[in-house]
């Protein structure tokens, strides 16, 4: 048997989107909720404390030259989250920011932010070898208000064997995050 028919099948693009919305009476308190969702979703500090992460330890924010961040986050960043334990042979995951983009209507009648993530071996690495960290898993998550109604939206694209994006999907709790991010307090 050739050993290009023993390779493990790719998911060229396996999609998987994770969609959460709550509609408010007031418009008022429509904008006052949105950005109370928006300063959750920059803060990755509030990311331990949501579900995200069915076996992180933490996760961190830090910028291109390596230091941990206490802002919100922006392009070029990096998400470290160490595991507490091994999951896929690693202990560490590591997520590029790749965009950030924000609008919003001249007639505040509609605003949304995109958080673009790209999964990454190692940021140490990616001037010295850019193919160490080709595409593998791409994430966005997407916050909008559109009058009254405010939706969570996250959609995952990954080019990994199917094995390892289901293991990505599984262990990185998207759907409950989404949820948490539209948490009413």
């Amino acid at each position: 048997m050739s050993a290009l028919l023993e390779t493990k099948p790719f998911a060229a693009i396996l999609p998987s989107r994770f969609n959460q919305v709550k509609r408010i009476n007031k418009s008022c308190e429509a904008s006052s909720f949105y950005q109370d969702c928006l300063t959750r979703l920059q803060n990755v500090q509030q990311w331990n404390y949501m579900s995200l992460l069915s076996f992180a330890h933490t996760i961190t924010a830090h910028d291109a030259s390596g230091l941990a961040l206490n802002r919100p986050l922006e392009k070029g960043d990096h998400l470290k989250i160490a595991a507490s334990s091994v999951i896929d042979g690693k202990r560490f995951f590591w997520f590029l920011v790749d965009e950030i983009e924000a609008s919003k209507e001249i007639d505040l009648s509609e605003e949304s932010i995109c958080i673009t993530l790209r999964e990454i071996e190692n940021p140490g690495l990616m001037m010295a070898n850019s193919a160490i960290n080709q595409f593998k898993s791409k994430c966005e998550l997407r916050l909008r208000r559109l009058i009254n109604t405010i939706s969570m939206d996250i959609q995952i694209r990954s080019q990994q064997t199917v094995d390892q994006s289901k293991i990505f999907l599984e262990y990185f709790r998207w759907e409950l995050f989404a949820k948490q991010i539209l948490l009413q307090l």
